[in-house]
C-alpha cells in the first residue's frame, strides 16, 4: 500500500470520527470519495525494483552486471564483459532471485546459478551452452543507478 493510500485512509477515518462525534455538522460537503474512486484518481505507482551492480574478473576479462530485481523476485539485467583487447560483449538476461538464490539465463542458452553470499558479495557458476562451467565471484553494490530501460550498468 502506498504512503498516499495510507494517508487517504487515515484522513477518511478522522473525518468519520469527527462526523460521528458531532464535531462536523455539514457532513455532505465534507464527505470523502469512496476508496475505489480515490485510488482510481491517483496515478498508478511505478513498480519498485532493487538495483545492484556486480563487478569482478573472469580470467583476463572483467565484468560489470546491472541487475534489477522486483519485489516478487523477477530479475532482469545486462552483463558487460570487457575482454583483454578492450572489446565489450553485451548480454541481456532474465531470471529470478529467491531466498538469496539467483538463477538467470541468456537467450543463447548460457545460464547462471548462484547466491548472494553477503551484502557485498555474489558467487556462482556460469554454464555455457557447450557444457563448460565457470565459477565466479563478484563484488555486489546495492542501490546504484542503472539505465532505466534495461538495467544496464552506466558507463564508467
Amino acid at each position: 500500500m502506498s504512503a498516499l493510500s495510507v494517508f487517504r485512509r487515515a484522513r477518511r477515518l478522522v473525518c468519520l470520527a469527527a462526523l460521528s462525534s458531532g464535531f462536523i455538522w455539514r457532513a455532505p460537503a465534507l464527505a470523502a470519495l469512496p476508496p475505489a474512486a480515490e485510488e482510481a484518481a491517483s496515478p498508478p505507482a511505478a513498480p519498485v525494483e532493487v538495483r545492484e551492480l556486480w563487478t569482478g574478473s573472469l580470467y583476463t576479462s572483467s565484468f560489470r552486471v546491472g541487475m534489477c530485481v522486483s519485489a516478487q523476485g523477477a530479475a532482469r539485467g545486462v552483463l558487460h564483459l570487457r575482454l583483454a583487447n578492450g572489446q565489450v560483449d553485451v548480454y541481456h538476461f532474465n531470471g529470478s532471485v529467491k531466498d538469496n538464490a539467483v538463477a538467470a539465463s541468456h537467450s543463447s542458452g548460457h545460464t547462471f546459478r548462484g547466491r548472494l553470499s553477503a551484502p557485498d558479495r555474489v558467487e556462482g557458476t556460469i554454464n555455457l551452452k557447450n557444457g563448460m562451467k565457470i565459477k565466479l565471484e563478484g563484488k555486489r553494490i546495492q542501490d546504484v543507478p542503472l539505465a532505466p530501460e534495461d538495467c544496464a550498468p552506466l558507463p564508467e
